[in-house]
This record gives structure tokens, C-alpha cells and sequence, in this order.
């Protein structure tokens, strides 16, 4: 399977809705990730139950998209020589440990228009006139939080991220302040005219599901698919346009945040959903210690183990 997702294949992308299918039905079946009686959509309140068969079948199309969405904006610009679409199945197998896959809420939207955001930050370059795309991508991060709140802090890593990209310019900054809290302030307003709470599951967007057998399973899935990663992203950087160079910084901030989101997810709102965020932007540099013309084999190993156990935990328990 890994073998042709890094072949220059666009025809693979067929086989990653049987796989998000395949998780979802399974999951429908035996009840491992429970639905929340309480779906939040941050200010816009209960919009959808998660129990509800609709809810069940968008949050699998969600991730089938933003599958497909990373792996345009890893291919289009230029991480690797040729396309590979890698960076997909390590998503759509990453995100299957997570609750937010199965069952459709505020989180994993906000997810989305994370995407959306940084695809309009990549479209910026040196020398042509950055304030569309500033505004855009600030429009989409300002949508992103007012699904999950908790995103209001990422507006001074955009600022980072986007003048890594581009030279400081003052109209430009004011735009991307505007473009990240107009969606906020419409929010704000949609929540206070119809009384939507805000506090608890229906603000936070997603519940709290302690699945630890998973989270231990993937973090140290990830972290000896970085390991096998290092050297080859070495090589890559160090050969690598300066264009690329700083994209690489731009999703190492990216990581950043997210980890530090990860924490205060943990600590003040005791949840653990977070860590999903991660996996998409950290498969841009995974996909690296796959290799290129021929598959290595140790992260092909960890690979089989995580697919492995993310159907094999629908039928074995593995609480420990």
C-alpha cells in the first residue's frame, strides 16, 4: 500500500475513500469511539447531534477532503521533485485514532479552515502584493476559532508565519487583523442574539473521549516516524530552494502551536482531541522517511503496526 502512494499515481486517491469508509462503517458497527449527547460548534452552539446518521456520514467526507486538500498543497508546492501522495494515507490512518473522524462537531470544521488558511498563506511570495491572500487566510483562521475558540490563539503565529513568507508590511497586518476577527465578531453576535452558551461542550466543540491505548499508540508511532524522517529532511533542507526553506519553517510553527495547543487542551479543558491537529502538517515532513524510489523498510514497518492497530482496536481491546 505504501509502495504506491509514493508513486507518481494520482489514480491512488481512489482507494482512500474505501479506507475512510471502511473505518467509518466499522466504527458505526461497534461502538468504539461514543458519540457526545452534547455537539458544540464554539459559538454557533448545537448545530448537529453527534448521534445523529448525518453527523456520521460529513465528518468522514471532512476528512476525505482534508486528505485531499494536504496533499494538493504538498505536492503543488514542490516538497518533493515529483508528486506523492503519501501525506493523504498517513492522514486519513493518523486521524482514524481520533474522535473527531467519526462524528461531525465544531472541531473538526475548525480543522478545515485551518487548511483553507494556510493554503492562501503558501500562495505568498517576495514580490507580487500579499494582501489577498493575507486577508483570506486570516478570514479562514478567524472562521477555524469561532468553531473552536481555543484557535484565538494562533493570530500571533499567523503574523510569524506570514512574515516568514513576506516582508513586514504594515496594510497588510492591519488586513490580516481585520480578515481573523470579522468571522469572531459575526460569531460573537450569532452567539448573543440566540443565547448560545458559552461554556462547556457546546462552546469547546468536542467532548471528552480518554482513549489512552490509542494516544500512546500513535504518539509513539509518530515519534519513530520522525525519527526515520531526520535524515532525509536534513538532506532535503539542505539542497532545497529558499522558497521551500521557508515553508518548512511556516509548518514548524504550525507543529508548534499545535503542541502547545495540545497542552492547554489537556490542562484547562481536559480534553485530548487536540493531538489530531498534528498529524496532517507533521505528514509533510513523515513522508520524507518513506524514501523516494524505493520504500525504507523500518518506516514501512511502523506504518503496517498503525494501520494494524487502527482496525484491530474495533475488535481487540487494548485497554491498559
Amino acid at each position: 500500500m505504501v509502495k504506491i502512494f509514493i508513486g507518481n499515481r494520482s489514480g491512488v486517491f481512489v482507494l482512500l475513500p474505501i479506507l475512510v469508509v471502511i473505518y467509518a462503517v466499522l466504527n458505526l458497527i461497534m461502538n468504539y469511539h461514543v458519540s457526545s449527547p452534547v455537539s458544540g460548534f464554539g459559538f454557533y452552539g448545537e448545530l448537529l447531534r453527534e448521534d445523529s446518521i448525518l453527523s456520521q456520514i460529513l465528518s468522514p467526507l471532512l476528512i476525505l477532503m482534508n486528505a485531499l486538500l494536504l496533499n494538493v498543497i504538498f505536492n503543488r508546492n514542490g516538497f518533493m521533485e515529483k508528486n506523492n501522495y503519501l501525506p493523504a494515507l498517513l492522514y486519513v490512518v493518523g486521524k482514524s485514532y481520533f474522535h473527531s473522524y467519526y462524528f461531525f462537531n465544531g472541531f473538526g470544521l475548525a480543522e478545515t479552515f485551518m487548511i483553507f488558511a494556510l493554503m492562501q498563506v503558501f500562495k505568498l511570495d517576495q514580490n507580487s502584493d500579499g494582501r489577498k491572500a493575507v486577508f483570506n487566510a486570516a478570514f479562514f483562521a478567524g472562521i477555524a476559532a469561532s468553531f473552536y475558540p481555543a484557535l484565538v490563539l494562533f493570530l500571533p503565529f499567523l503574523f510569524l508565519i506570514v512574515w516568514i513568507l513576506r516582508p513586514f508590511v504594515f496594510r497588510e497586518s492591519a488586513l490580516l487583523t481585520v480578515g481573523f476577527f470579522v468571522p469572531l465578531i459575526y460569531a460573537g453576535c450569532y452567539s448573543t442574539v440566540l443565547g448560545v452558551p458559552i461554556q462547556g461542550n457546546s462552546f469547546t466543540g468536542f467532548p471528552t473521549e480518554w482513549k489512552f491505548p490509542d494516544l500512546y499508540v500513535i504518539t509513539g508511532g509518530l515519534l519513530l516516524l520522525g525519527f526515520a524522517a531526520i535524515s532525509p529532511i536534513a538532506q532535503k533542507f539542505g539542497k532545497s530552494s529558499i522558497r521551500l526553506k521557508k515553508l518548512f519553517r511556516g509548518i514548524i510553527w504550525m507543529l508548534l502551536f499545535y503542541t502547545l495547543l495540545c497542552g492547554f487542551e489537556l490542562l484547562l479543558l481536559r480534553k485530548l482531541d487536540a493531538p489530531s491537529f498534528i498529524i496532517g502538517w507533521s505528514a509533510f515532513f513523515l513522508t520524507y522517511g518513506f524514501g523516494v524510489k524505493q520504500v525504507r523498510q523500518f518506516p514501512r514497518f511502523v506504518f503496517y503496526l498503525l494501520l494494524i492497530f487502527s482496525v484491530g482496536k474495533f475488535f481487540v481491546s487494548f485497554d491498559f
